[in-house]
């Protein structure tokens, strides 16, 4: 790795706590770097790889959406862009009762929930020689499922699906 390139995507790590999983998956989903040795399908393979198997072509597709096209990251590269997330909230949202009563049974996979997630997207780079950052406000809803705590199951999350940015679950 040379001087100047930066650490590319880690693994989500493994956890059973449905609030901490949510959080994990936020963060990967916002964090890239285009001065890493990796591309946008390197980014979008760790949140794959903590995917549920039975969402697993929904879910690529949810995660392309919110990754930078390869056309586009051949431009952002020029700039060294890399993007974050702070989370403000993580919060499962009240229409989430409403969805689970009106699921058909089977629907929804077992420990299923929802949390919706506030926060700002923050974005660096560099325009020729002059340092630039930009952010915003972003908020959206992360479909997991989590097994029923030990002592009767014990486990760890799965991702499941992704609801459109600035379109959550309220």
């Amino acid at each position: 790795m040379s001087m100047s390139e930066r650490p590319g995507p880690e693994k989500i790590a493994a956890t059973g706590d449905p609030e901490e999983f949510a959080r994990r998956v936020a963060g990967a989903l916002f964090a890239w770097d285009t001065a890493s040795s990796s591309g946008p399908a390197d980014y979008a393979q760790v949140l794959i790889d903590a995917g549920d198997p039975s969402e697993l072509d929904a879910l690529a597709s949810d995660v392309r959406s919110y990754l930078p096209t390869t056309e586009a990251w051949v431009q952002l590269k020029t700039y060294q862009a890399r993007q974050w997330l702070t989370i403000d909230t993580a919060d499962v949202p009240k229409a989430w009762e409403t969805a689970v009563a009106q699921a058909a049974p089977g629907q929804l996979p077992t420990g299923a929930t929802a949390y919706t997630i506030t926060g700002t997207r923050h974005r660096t780079g560099t325009w020729g020689t002059t340092p630039q950052d930009a952010s915003r406000s972003v908020s959206f809803t992360v479909f997991i499922a989590c097994p029923r705590p030990a002592p009767e199951f014990h486990g760890t999350c799965s991702l499941v699906r992704l609801s459109d940015l600035d379109n959550p679950l309220r």
